[in-house]
């Protein structure tokens, strides 16, 4: 049973998380402020935290960037804000996901145990990357829409397999100058990157305009949707 710490400063909302968790079958704890869900992390760590951004003393923000200090703990954020700026900022710190209140009451608990079964991670490198139509197959660098092989030079699967290998975390361009091309934008034009996504999105996208995989976070890098 996967236990979670729901850190929230509402009773409410505390307790509706509680009712949807329980029910699915998790073992629930609650904190409603930062300092003290940051020690109540210590002595033995949960297998995931469920975060709130408002809290009474520190910010959920605050609480996840001390928490990455030290600590590889999967996070959800659970918030009402939704904005752009809030999910980006979440994900530059480390939040393995984001929930927007309210939440479906079958949603919460499926999201919890995909992260907390990507960050257990795989016994090896997995074979392929599936979603829906698309498929990612990594032994042999190759990828595959609808069953039909798409070409790709070999940057653009690299790029594309490092964005979907963690799904929906924003990668800036300096990072991934540095991860796929073993680069840095102090000598390598940042514009290369963007030049590869145009590229992929032309390959794999439906609409490359209005790309459903490969996500723009304006102002930062690019990550990989695969539920859009």
């Amino acid at each position: 049973m996967s236990r979670v710490l729901v850190v929230d400063d509402c009773p409410q909302a505390r307790n509706s998380v509680r009712r949807a968790l329980e029910s699915a079958g998790f073992d629930v704890e609650e904190q409603a402020a930062g300092e003290a869900a940051l020690a109540a992390v210590e002595p033995v760590p949960p297998d995931l935290m469920l975060l709130a951004i408002g809290l009474p003393d520190v910010s959920g923000f605050e609480v996840l960037a001390r928490l990455r200090r030290a600590s590889a703990l999967p996070v959800i954020v659970l918030s009402r804000r939704a904005t752009e700026q809030d999910r980006v900022l979440a994900f530059e710190l480390g939040a393995d996901d984001y929930v927007v209140k309210p939440f479906l009451e079958r949603e919460l608990p499926a999201r919890i145990r995909a992260v907390v079964r990507r960050s257990a991670g795989p016994a090896g490198p997995p074979a392929a990357l599936v979603f829906g139509p698309l498929e990612i197959r990594i032994a042999e660098r190759e990828v595959l829409l609808s069953g039909t092989v798409v070409k790709t030079t070999p940057r653009e699967f690299d790029l594309l397999a490092t964005l979907a290998s963690a799904p929906r975390k924003v990668h800036t361009k300096a990072e991934l100058l540095e991860r796929v091309w073993d680069s840095a934008d102090d000598w390598q034009d940042p514009a290369t990157v963007t030049e590869h996504i145009r590229r992929l999105r032309r390959k794999i996208e439906v609409d490359p305009n209005q790309p459903r995989w490969l996500v723009t976070a304006r102002g930062v890098g690019y990550r990989f949707e695969p539920w859009r």
